[in-house]
């Protein structure tokens, strides 16, 4: 097959045009410091290379996660720090309105911090992160975790759901806690009782209008005026006089003391007191035949706990003369869940769920903090991959192009030189 010069000249201008493309792919790879520009480059490097990026982007999720997830935690310690310096405030409070050297004008001081201070609790139990979510809500963290009642009362509007983020391919961190958890389930050997009733009850306990005491005690004579629902409620109680001490227990409700008169004239051969309903004074009277001292102590009431002081549960206890005249101040006897004694362990019960609760944040922390330091790791290890498959080695690449021009060079000279030749050239 002949060769003619148009097709020689199309061949050669052909092999120009490759090594300029050559020449300037080169030339981006230098410029832009990447080894691969498009995948035909180098179709296995560039699998690879996509994988090592997806690598990278979802290691940075996971960073992004931990930064969040500590934030959140933070918050929440920093929350039930502060409702813990409340709790030991209040139950100072109550420590002092115990104080018998106190008066009614300390007292009601001492009550308008401790009210002051249970609205604060209400208002940390609500607390939300910088994208204004509840962090004792649960999953409803659109919403206030508490909200407060005409009554007074405190309900509790979120779930028990754990909000969690993902910080590996196999592991998620708790971000929040459940405030009915936290605030409304604190195991006090007696039961499970709410934070909120348990402030309630220290305030209600401070206040002198609802002072109560831990026991009566009279000479010879005793009126009982209670203050009760219309719905029967047990009570029991320690009975005490001249023979020995028995216990009551005997069902009452307003206006209703039949079963407990019963109840302690059944056992008055062994206490040496008796009872009976006095219809003038509408109250209770207790009598000591033989004049010896009475005393009516260590009072439980069925469905009575923290929280439910002032509500109807309690009795004056009054001494009395033989004409029925009351000498002295009455006492107000209750529940001794309601003492301020009681109350104030229940607060310490109370301080120590919240710390079981910080333990709890403090070892998700730790968690997303070790977690943090593989992450790390790995994207340094992951960086290194894409580093040593996409990178590019400047010399070499330099050396390549240097190499590659003057070939081009030579080339093009080599054609011009033949170019300039004709038939004549080789007639002669």
């Amino acid at each position: 097959m002949q060769i003619s010069t148009k097709l020689f000249n199309e061949r050669q201008v052909e092999q120009f045009s490759k090594l300029n493309k050559n020449v300037q792919i080169i030339q981006e790879k230098i410029s832009t410091g990447q080894n691969i520009l498009k995948a035909s480059d180098d179709p296995v490097a560039a699998v690879n290379l996509s994988a090592a990026k997806e690598q990278q982007a979802l290691l940075s999720r996971f960073e992004m996660n931990v930064g969040n997830a500590k934030q959140r935690l933070s918050l929440a310690d920093g929350a039930l720090q502060e409702v813990v310096n409340v709790l030991t405030r209040i139950s100072e409070l109550s420590v002092q309105a115990a104080n018998g050297s106190y008066g009614p004008a300390e007292r009601k001081a001492i009550l308008a911090e401790a009210k002051q201070l249970a609205q604060v609790v209400v208002e940390i139990a609500n607390t939300k992160d910088a994208q204004g979510q509840a962090l004792f809500a649960g999953y409803k963290s659109n919403e206030a975790a508490f909200e407060m009642q005409p009554d007074g009362s405190i309900i509790y509007r979120g779930d028990r759901g754990i909000s969690a983020l993902q910080i590996s391919e196999t592991m998620t961190v708790a971000t929040s806690l459940d405030g009915g958890s936290v605030f409304e389930r604190v195991d006090t050997g007696q039961g499970r009782k709410s934070i909120f009733d348990m402030l309630s009850s220290a305030i209600s306990a401070i206040d002198p209008a609802n002072d109560l005491a831990t026991q009566g005690s009279a000479m010879g004579h005793a009126a009982l005026k209670f203050d009760l629902p219309r719905d029967p409620q047990s009570w029991s109680f320690s009975l005490a006089g001249s023979k020995g001490t028995v216990e009551i227990t005997a069902s009452v409700a307003e206006g209703k003391y039949d079963d407990l008169i019963s109840a302690i004239n059944q056992q008055s051969a062994a206490s040496g007191v008796e009872a009976y309903f006095d219809t003038d004074s509408q109250t209770v009277r207790l009598r000591e035949p033989a004049n010896g001292t009475i005393i009516m102590s260590n009072i439980e009431v069925e469905g009575v706990s923290t929280g439910t002081i002032g509500r109807g549960s309690s009795v004056l206890f009054s001494t009395i003369d033989g004409q029925g005249r009351e000498i002295g101040d009455a006492r107000r006897l209750g529940d001794s869940d309601l003492l301020i004694g009681s109350l104030a362990s229940d607060l310490g019960k109370g301080i120590d769920h919240l710390s079981v609760q910080q333990a709890f944040i403090g070892a998700q922390m730790n968690k997303a903090d070790r977690q943090l330091d593989v992450i790390m790791k790995r994207q340094v290890a992951v960086t290194e991959k894409v580093a040593d498959i996409s990178e590019a080695d400047i010399a070499a690449l330099v050396t390549e192009l240097q190499a590659m021009i003057l070939n081009r060079d030579a080339a093009q000279q080599a054609f011009a030189k033949i170019g300039q030749q004709s038939l004549f050239d080789f007639l002669r």
